[in-house]
């Protein structure tokens, strides 16, 4: 992004396969224009040439090769500055748009990873270098006053140094933790450089550092701009040929997360759950395992549950196959069985992305089914057949996040299906349901988020949803009570920073663990069944608090009061479950 320019900022987007340049203007608050370039896929570093008529930027062709470029405005012409092998990269001209700065890896030691500063003569194309060493240089900018500041790794970590256009530098900043992307203010007041502190990314201002000005370099005599020191691979033959190699998918693993839970008097779980991609992504496996145990829940290998997916993005409409394994003991109140199922069989989905933020997605899933109900009033309580699912879903997903969860944009999804039971010859039920959440950013750290969910299932064997719980109606038990075949929710919650990390003084150092997120909400929601449409309304008020725990979960502990009409009537909760307080512990990331 640059915005030398007064009242335009010229930014890159992703617009098809490639590459666009944008200019949008403040004050219309929209893009002013868009340059697309054929021969270009890749467009990066764009900045104003001083007369504002023009753009200077570094551009990756179809060949392979980056190079330095020049947009004329506002007729579109191109032209190419500089033609070679080298990889040019972050150009920034001089003050008064004769020469331009830019980075590249024609320098001695280029092939073996070095980059350094070199000189563009905008009217001759002549070029010279600036800086030398085994290091990276990189994203210079020419100050006011006449130096050129930039970026680099020569002593190990990010720091910025600044050279004349004679190749005498010097060091600006001595920053153990890292200050880079240097832009010197004109007043002389110091630098305003990118920086990690505190376990975040942000922007600092540098005062001079007097000290850091007492380290000096000169370029000396490098060779010559433009050839590489191959003295290792001077006895190469001159050309060389290679075979083309077809692309073979090879899987790794992403990322593998298990968890494990106990409860005294009732039993165990446990699972795991993991993600695997070729190279390019375009071909994702995703598995799931898991079990419970228990007293009066049966035993391990006779509750499996396990999933396995494929989902190819090679083309824009993305497929989909896999199968599945479930065994669904589902319970109302303090155990008392609601149904119970065995099911198996297979699934394939299509999906076709609107946007880089909204998809359609259907759903075709074929299941035998072995069902018990016990409290449906169904013409037979036991199923045995086979199911046919299909389902149409629209989702709409711009939202940033946190550790703990989202703090900024809108999550919105509607999904509409229906299930057949073929081998019985009857309609087994149909689902409606739509949730949309938005989060009003009001600060790096801090939103108001607004959650709002309704659910309607009908038909022989209902599907049942839950919404109790820390991710749902909070203070209110995880399964089995909160539950129906329609219900709606509404969650209103303010997340605030509390704590920006955590440390830890050990005999072996410091730990530091990220930092805890504190939240006020107010919930309110309502789930029952078509033959019970006298249940309360229920609610709850109070404060959270979330720790994130690397990537792996969010610990969250409740702290409120429950509210409702008619006494919280007809869920079959218990005595301590309807006391006003509650205390809940749990994990899951921010709804």
């Amino acid at each position: 992004v640059d915005a030398s320019r007064p009242g335009y900022l010229l930014l890159t987007t992703k617009r098809g396969d490639r590459d666009a340049l944008l200019i949008w203007s403040l004050a219309e608050q929209k893009a002013v224009g868009r340059y697309e370039f054929e021969q270009l896929v890749a467009i990066r570093s764009p900045a104003w040439m001083p007369d504002g008529n023009s753009i200077i930027f570094s551009g990756l062709a179809e060949s392979g090769q980056a190079d330095l470029y020049r947009l004329t405005l506002p007729d579109g012409k191109l032209t190419r500055l500089t033609d070679d092998i080298y990889l040019d990269t972050d150009p920034s001209p001089s003050p008064d748009g004769t020469r331009i700065v830019f980075a590249s890896d024609r320098t001695s030691g280029g092939l073996d990873g070095a980059v350094n500063l070199f000189i563009l003569r905008v009217a001759t194309g002549d070029i010279s270098q600036l800086t030398s060493g085994a290091w990276v240089d990189e994203t210079p900018a020419w100050g006011s006053d006449g130096r050129i500041y930039f970026t680099s790794d020569r002593d190990s970590i990010l720091n910025v140094f600044s050279t004349d256009t004679l190749g005498n530098g010097r060091r600006e900043t001595s920053a153990w933790t890292a200050a880079f992307d240097a832009d010197p203010l004109p007043d002389g007041r110091g630098l305003l450089v990118g920086g990690f502190h505190d376990l975040s990314w942000s922007v600092y201002l540098y005062p001079p550092d007097s000290a850091a000005h007492q380290e000096q370099f000169a370029l000396g005599t490098p060779p010559a701009a433009g050839q590489w020191a191959e003295q290792a691979r001077a006895a190469a033959p001159a050309t060389a040929s290679a075979s083309p190699e077809p692309y073979r998918r090879r899987f790794t693993l992403d990322f593998a997360v298990g968890d494990a839970v106990f409860i005294p008097g009732y039993g165990g779980a446990q699972g795991v759950t993991f993600l695997m991609s070729d190279l390019i992504g375009d071909n994702l496996i995703y598995g799931s395992l898991a079990s419970y145990q228990g007293q009066k829940l049966g035993s391990l290998f006779r509750n499996i549950n396990a999933t396995a997916i494929y989902l190819n993005q090679h083309h824009r409409v993305n497929w989909g196959i896999g199968g599945f394994r479930s065994r669904r003991d589902f319970y109302e109140g303090d155990l008392q069985p609601s149904y119970f199922e065995t099911a198996a069989g297979g699934v394939g989905l299509i999906r076709y992305p609107l946007s880089a933020y909204s998809r359609i997605e259907a759903t075709v899933v074929a299941e035998h089914s072995d069902r018990v109900d016990f409290t449906l009033p169904v013409d037979s309580p036991e199923r045995v057949g086979w199911i046919a699912s299909q389902y149409l879903s629209y989702v709409h997903d711009n939202s940033l996040w946190l550790p703990t969860g989202p703090i900024d944009g809108t999550r919105f999804s509607v999904t509409a299906g229906i299930s057949s039971d073929f081998s019985n010859g009857r309609f087994d039920n149909f689902l409606l349901s739509a949730d949309w959440r938005h989060y009003f950013r009001l600060g790096s750290q801090s939103a108001f988020a607004v959650r709002a969910m309704g659910f309607y299932s009908g038909g022989d064997r209902p599907i049942r949803i839950n919404i109790g719980g820390t991710t749902g109606m909070r203070g209110y038990p995880e399964y089995g009570y909160i539950d129906g075949s329609r219900a709606y929710m509404l969650n209103q919650e303010l997340r605030f920073p509390l704590l920006s990390h955590i440390s830890l003084g050990t005999p072996l150092g410091e730990l530091r663990f990220p930092g805890v997120q504190g939240a006020f909400f107010v919930d309110a929601g309502r789930a029952w069944f078509s033959q019970d449409d006298g249940r309360s309304l229920l609610g709850s008020y109070g404060m959270s608090f979330r720790f994130p725990i690397d990537l792996v979960a969010v610990l969250r502990l409740d702290i409120g009061r429950r509210f409702g009409s008619n006494h919280l009537e007809g869920y079959s909760l218990t005595p301590e479950q309807q006391k006003p307080g509650f205390v809940s512990f749990f994990f899951g990331y921010n709804y």
